[in-house]
């Protein structure tokens, strides 16, 4: 069979795949917040998040960077300084509640996937 044996074919064949398919692209996730309680209650805030496997960074609005559940859903919790992140998926939608420390005040936002 040349230089190649089957099993070394199929090998770095399976490689080159592997190589050209990213196995878990990340994912935008970006919209609006309504402040529903404490300093500012009734404004908009906006809010945009990276999540890349179980990580997720907020790439604008309020800091966080933190791991969640991404199996069966986008689902779980997850402590910062800045206060405690509710993460859940809500249909086509992500919906997040912010229970913010400093300053004291909750924030529910609904975003929508940028890069499905």
């Amino acid at each position: 069979m040349g230089i190649f044996s089957g099993a070394t074919l199929c090998q770095a064949l399976l490689l080159l795949s592997l190589l050209n398919f990213p196995s878990n692209a990340s994912q935008i996730w970006e919209g609006t917040g309504r402040v529903i309680s404490g300093i500012g209650k009734g404004g908009s805030v906006e809010l945009r998040l990276e999540i890349d496997g179980e990580v997720v960074t907020s790439l604008s609005g309020p800091p966080l960077h933190g791991i969640i559940q991404t199996t069966p859903d986008l689902n779980g919790t997850i402590e910062t300084q800045t206060g405690t992140w509710y993460i859940e998926r809500c249909g086509e939608e992500l919906c997040v509640n912010l229970q913010q420390h400093h300053p004291k005040q909750t924030i529910f936002y609904r975003l929508m996937l940028k890069n499905p």
